[in-house]
């Protein structure tokens, strides 16, 4: 019998992660509160079930809950559904203020949670966290990530949406930027501290930040970090680099491969593209969350991942709005 799914929010991620959810087996249902856009999503999909509001969803039992609403709703709606499911997948970022994590952790005790980092599943990202756990590299020493895209050619809505508003998880820092500090962290350990500096710079229509720069070190200090991020540049790219005392490694995520250049090595030594299509990685993702539901592995990106990635977005906000670095508050509540 199929797993069944609830997914909640009908925007353009949840539209995603119900397609993959069904592409992987399971019964999905849907939960739009905008006729217009369940309607529409009914008609093209066919969801097993779809609910014009979340008390009605929650009338029944799931297995699985997908999280895809504004990041400032994420808690409310994660506590609900608590009762009546046994995992969730809370879309990133896990919520916007420090205080919202407690609640959760209250409300989701002895449940699957799981937060909704994609890039953790991207196998070039794997292969380079492989690749650093051999020592291929040698001790990391620092990290350096340049990313942009021209966001009016992705998301036409953007000053419509929650994109719009950081106090509903808008702007570039919250948005795009998260994806890369956690990456970042995955790789090289929690940031110890940021010195960030935001600006709106191109986009029209908002004024939220579309510019991200952050400086920092990771892993007890011994990792430099840099983060280079726009969300008006012309190509679509994402670059990682990841440096290390016998050599190199690099991630093209626009390219969908890693590579890696030794002392010694005359040039690059790249995998071949190692997704066909965005939806790979929401596969990938849906189908972790499946395992992690039924106990066969951990969630790849847990709560505590969520929330360590929630105080180093609060600790750039601090840091650009003071002008000075900041300390990053480790998730569990302690400093680094």
């Amino acid at each position: 019998m199929p797993v069944n799914v609830l997914i909640v929010g009908g925007g353009s991620i949840g539209e995603r992660h119900l397609r993959c959810f069904q592409q992987v087996g399971c019964d999905v249902a849907l939960c739009e509160l905008i006729d217009e856009r369940r309607h529409a999503l009914a008609e093209r999909y066919h969801p097993a079930q779809t609910f014009a509001s979340l008390a009605e969803a929650a009338g029944q039992r799931w297995y699985g809950a997908v999280i895809c609403t504004p990041a400032n709703l994420h808690v409310e709606h994660a506590a609900a559904l608590a009762p009546v499911c046994d995992a969730l997948l809370i879309e990133k970022p896990l919520c916007l203020v420090r205080e919202d994590v407690a609640r959760l952790r209250a409300a989701t005790a002895g449940k699957v949670v799981q937060v909704a980092y994609v890039l953790r599943h991207h196998p070039a990202c794997q292969r380079a966290r492989e690749l650093l756990a051999e020592g291929s590299i040698g001790p990391l020493l620092q990290i350096n990530v340049v990313a942009g895209q021209h966001f009016p050619t992705y998301r036409p809505a953007y000053r419509d949406i929650y994109y719009a508003q950081r106090e509903t998880g808008g702007g570039a820092l919250q948005d795009a930027a998260t994806h890369l500090l956690d990456l970042i962290q995955s790789l090289a350990g929690p940031l110890d501290w940021v010195f960030c500096d935001l600006a709106h710079q191109a986009l029209e229509g908002v004024t939220v930040e579309d510019t991200v720069h952050v400086a920092g070190r990771a892993g007890g200090g011994q990792v430099l970090v840099s983060l280079a991020l726009n969300q008006f540049m012309a190509p679509n790219e994402m670059h990682l680099w990841l440096n290390g005392r016998r050599g190199s490694l690099a991630i093209r995520l626009h390219e969908q491969r890693a590579g890696i250049y030794l002392h010694g090595d005359s040039q690059w030594t790249w995998t071949e593209p190692l997704i066909e299509e965005r939806d790979d990685l929401f596969r990938a993702q849906a189908e972790s969350f499946l395992a992690a539901m039924v106990g066969q592995q951990p969630p790849l990106c847990t709560l505590d991942d969520g929330a360590q990635a929630l105080e180093t977005v609060l600790a750039c906000l601090e840091s650009a709005e003071r002008g000075v670095p900041v300390q990053v508050v480790r998730g569990t509540g302690r400093t680094a």
